[in-house]
């Protein structure tokens, strides 16, 4: 795991420093580092909810899912682009299981932080030398100016707190849904006129480097791989859980994937 040396209280927002197993502020306010090594900066009157974030089944679907290689394409895509930049600091925001940021962990410092503890328990275990951390992304316990690099991949965009801790010239690496994305999912989900993806541009104020698109199509042919396809999307928890008889019976499916890649830079 990698310094806290970035880090801020959620609290006081006053500088964080390491202690054994603890991390302190100058106000004594304490956070313990977790027995699989991630800490867990989000504090109690900020969850709108018990268990706030992607919930266990989607963490584990997408897990399940991403580790047969169906998205490997997008993640060395990922990976070139960050090569190119040669980041010293890069935040993996809202990162699930850690899957675009693993490969990057060896070569780069990784902060991964997502509101989901269910997902940080994935991190942590998949990515031993990030630095893990439950927080909310739109209260980043990270210092101003402290990253060169941002991931934000099918994450909420809070652009006002990504310009506050992204260095000068520092660059966000979005990915968003084309829009044929999962297009054959969503025709057997719900009605032709819910197909489409509406494509939006979030970082209106930032500098465009680059905008690529990246699509191509893959058979599945595991009904397991179908069932956790659909358990990792959105579709599943409004109105695809009421169908999942009918998933069942699917033995194969064809499915595009169609990304769209945007390099922006802070002004």
């Amino acid at each position: 795991m990698i310094s806290a040396e970035i880090l801020i209280c959620p609290k006081c927002h006053q500088e964080l420093k390491k202690t054994g197993k603890s991390l302190f502020c100058e106000n004594a306010h304490c956070f313990d580092i977790a027995r699989n090594n991630y800490i867990n900066l989000l504090l109690c009157n900020k969850k709108k909810s018990k268990f706030p974030g992607d919930d266990k089944t989607m963490i584990s679907a997408r897990n399940n899912f991403l580790e047969k290689g169906y998205f490997e394409k997008l993640r060395k895509a990922i990976e070139q682009i960050v090569d190119d930049e040669k980041p010293t600091y890069i935040l993996d925001a809202g990162c699930g299981t850690g899957y675009y940021s693993h490969n990057l962990e060896q070569k780069y410092n990784v902060v991964a932080i997502d509101i989901s503890k269910e997902a940080i328990h994935f991190t942590a275990k998949n990515n031993k030398n990030s630095l893990s951390i439950v927080s909310s992304i739109y209260e980043l316990p990270l210092k101003d100016c402290c990253i060169d690099l941002i991931l934000n991949i099918f994450a909420p965009k809070p652009k006002e707190e990504f310009k506050r801790i992204l260095k000068n010239n520092g660059v966000i690496v979005e990915v968003v849904p084309g829009k044929e994305h999962l297009k054959e999912l969503k025709e057997i989900m719900f009605s032709d006129d819910a197909v489409s993806n509406k494509e939006k541009f979030a970082f209106s104020d930032f500098k465009i480097k680059s905008s690529n698109k990246l699509k191509y199509s893959v058979k599945i042919i595991e009904n397991d791989d179908v069932i956790n396809l659909i358990k990792m999307t959105p579709y599943y928890y409004t109105g695809g859980r009421k169908n999942e008889g009918m998933f069942n019976q699917i033995k194969s499916l064809d499915v595009t994937f169609d990304f769209i890649i945007n390099v922006l830079e802070k002004l």
